[in-house]
């Protein structure tokens, strides 16, 4: 059976970029346009390479637009069947836009490909295997919290919120718990000037503080308990 001369460009087009090489150089000039992105955000060096470094980033940015163009050409419809093309495609399009020069950076994103080469790396792959089987754990703890912080939140407002502007609102109250939660400097700055003014406050700051902490020891003790639990089934399958 015949073919014609498009589909046949078509062939070669997409054995080039389904190639292992065609791959590694799209990798590697990616990993080439994040350095210069990043450099870009350095005075000193954009006071000496800017007119460089930018004729480098619109190359890169051509080259990502035709590589994506060929990879369109080459699998018509089915390109938007993998999540990896899309991504890319919504990447590469939306940075692509003169007048959205703040969205350039998304193209750093494309960093995330190198996923893709987890599986020639054993230790790598257990390690993104564990993060992604954390993750629902991960969640159930940020759910909690934020209930948690929640309530807190709406009874600081109830308590200080008259007098102290950091509870003066729900939004207010809650990044001043967050705030806490870190310990960055939650009791100088926060605690104490509540307490000089509520003697008493003590006890919604130290009931806070002991609870999350409750809250943080119970998700690090599922954490350990699914990486061991992973690591039993791994020696026992050996």
């Amino acid at each position: 059976m015949k073919i014609s001369a498009v589909e046949a460009d078509r062939r070669k087009v997409k054995k080039l970029v389904e190639g292992k090489n065609f791959d590694l150089l799209i990798m590697s000039l990616i990993c080439m346009d994040a350095i210069i992105l990043g450099l870009m955000t350095s005075d000193y060096i954009n006071l000496f390479f800017e007119g460089g470094l930018f004729i480098l980033d619109r190359l890169f940015m051509a080259i990502f637009i035709i590589e994506m163009l060929m990879k369109i050409f080459a699998f018509g419809k089915k390109f938007f069947k993998s999540g990896w093309n899309v991504f890319d495609f919504v990447v590469v399009a939306v940075s692509s836009v003169p007048s959205a020069s703040y969205f350039i950076v998304l193209r750093t994103f494309r960093l995330f490909r190198l996923l893709k080469y987890v599986n020639k790396f054993t230790r790598l792959k257990q390690m993104i295997n564990t993060f992604i089987a954390l993750l629902p754990n991960f969640l159930a703890m940020l759910l909690v919290s934020f209930v948690f912080m929640y309530v807190f939140a709406i009874i600081a407002v109830c308590l200080f919120g008259d007098v102290f502007i950091e509870f003066a609102d729900l939004g207010s109250a809650l990044f001043a718990l967050l705030q806490v939660v870190t310990l960055d400097g939650w009791a100088s700055n926060i605690a104490r000037p509540v307490m000089s003014v509520f003697p008493h406050a003590w006890v919604f700051f130290v009931s806070y503080v002991f609870i999350f902490f409750l809250i943080a020891v119970s998700f690090l003790m599922s954490v350990v308990a699914e990486v061991v639990k992973r690591a039993f089934n791994l020696k026992s399958r050996l």
